[in-house]
């Protein structure tokens, strides 16, 4: 009688199934269908590829641009050591402009001046017209101008690439290691005609990341309603990392239009010059009266994670002449302590004209009051509430108060497990609809 000897040899193989997310996964290395966009003296080589995911999603990467693209009009040099115009300031580059570079949006609107530092690339969007895209898609570090004419209120929408060498795996030889995963980054200020500022980046942005990588580990990511998290991933060099993955997004076709709907899309992160590294990059060190302005400090802006996220869109609001332009932060009305707490109570110590008082709600994420009082209150007595995250409204007549929610998000992240309750600000207006409920469940 014959016996049969069976052997299972069992092999560690890694597959989507570990990843439950909702992005499409590739792994290794894209297939280069362009070698090189633009070259530059001492740049790297900006190249373009394609790769087909586990779901036989064919995935650009980068990013599909509009570099080539003849229709979208390049904007002008604030510096850009690729061509030579290596300005000292400001003042310099702008008198090489001759009013040709002017686009027109509105032809009864106002001249605004837009000044961008981008790490890597960008293209920018007012209403969903095209007004300028950034003169070198890799390095060297350049600098723009972008003029236009538009009536307030206005709709701001970029797209920001972290551009890679190893296409489809996020990274770049750099440092001695031929898989350096690189950061993003982009910093903006907006100028009226009077030089006044009237936007610049921080995190009162929107921000949503559509391609993310290098990832190790499939089982790293996270997400939190509309919100793509990978702060648990390696961000570690690498001499072989051919077989690691990419996860990407579809942009939603009208992504750069003034309606379409941002409500559920994440705030921005915010991230220092050194953070970025632009400290020796004379296209940002040139014009720090421009983008570190005393006062008036924009900041540099990406998705929550500026080494792994390469593909991201940020929008923001302008405000017209009918609304409040000049909105304090409701941090500057009202300041509660200690926050976020393990305690019973909250102090509250209002900075307001008690008569402009109206009224105070407590919420919690799911948008169910749970506290309103048209009486000032000094202290919130807790005790009842389970630990998590509550939101106050305070009203106050006359008065449109503004602030964003991000820098609250980056507190939700790290107070996520703990047992806290924690107290979130933002304007009686706004107004949680269930995906923005689910965005911060």
């Amino acid at each position: 009688m014959k016996k049969l000897l069976l052997i299972f040899l069992l092999i560690p193989f890694v597959t989507k199934a570990q990843y439950k997310g909702s992005a499409s996964v590739t792994q290794g290395k894209a297939a280069t269908i362009i070698t090189n966009l633009y070259s530059c003296t001492g740049g790297r080589i900006a190249g373009i590829g394609t790769i087909t995911a586990s779901d036989k999603t064919v995935w650009t990467v980068p990013a599909l641009t509009n570099f080539n693209n003849s229709n979208f009009p390049f904007a002008s040099d604030l510096n850009n050591p690729c061509n030579g115009a290596n300005y000292a300031n400001s003042s310099i580059a702008l008198s090489k402009l001759n009013g040709s570079d002017i686009i027109i949006v509105d032809a009864d609107g106002e001249l605004i001046t837009a000044y961008v530092f981008a790490d890597n690339y960008f293209e920018m969007y007012i209403n969903g017209k095209p007004v300028g895209k950034d003169n070198v898609p890799f390095t060297q570090f350049n600098s723009n101008i972008i003029r236009f004419k538009v009536k307030k209120p206005f709709t701001i929408a970029m797209l920001l690439v972290d551009w890679e060498e190893n296409l489809g795996l996020g990274s770049e030889n750099n440092g001695g290691f031929a898989y350096h995963p690189g950061d993003g980054g982009m910093v903006a200020v907006f100028k009226d005609i009077n030089n006044n500022t009237i936007a610049k980046t921080d995190n009162s942005w929107k921000a949503q990341t559509y391609y993310t990588s290098p990832i190790i580990d499939l089982s790293c990511p996270s997400e939190i309603g509309n919100i793509r998290l990978t702060d648990k991933c390696s961000t570690q060099n690498s001499n072989d990392g051919s077989k690691y993955y990419a996860l990407h997004w579809s942009l939603p076709d009208n992504w750069m239009n003034n309606d379409f709907d941002e409500t559920a899309m994440p705030y921005s992160s915010t991230f220092t010059n050194s953070e970025i590294g632009v400290d020796n990059k004379p296209a940002y060190t040139n014009f720090i009266n421009i983008f570190d302005e005393v006062g008036s400090d924009a900041q540099f802006i990406w998705s929550s994670n500026v080494i792994l996220d390469n593909l991201v869109i940020v929008r923001y609001k302008v405000a017209g002449l009918t609304e409040v332009e000049d909105t304090e932060n409701i941090n500057n009305e009202i300041n509660i302590s200690p926050n976020p707490s393990d305690y019973k109570y909250f102090k509250i110590d209002y900075k307001i004209n008690i008569d402009d008082f109206v009224s105070l709600q407590i919420y919690n994420t799911l948008g169910i009051k749970v506290l309103e009082s048209e009486k000032l209150i000094n202290e919130i007595n807790i005790n009842n509430l389970q630990a998590g995250i509550y939101i106050i409204n305070l009203q106050l007549k006359n008065k449109q108060i503004n602030t964003n929610l991000y820098q609250t998000y980056n507190k939700i992240r790290n107070i996520a497990n703990d047992n806290y309750i924690m107290i979130l600000l933002f304007p009686f207006r706004h107004v949680f609809d269930e995906e923005l409920q689910q965005a911060y469940l």
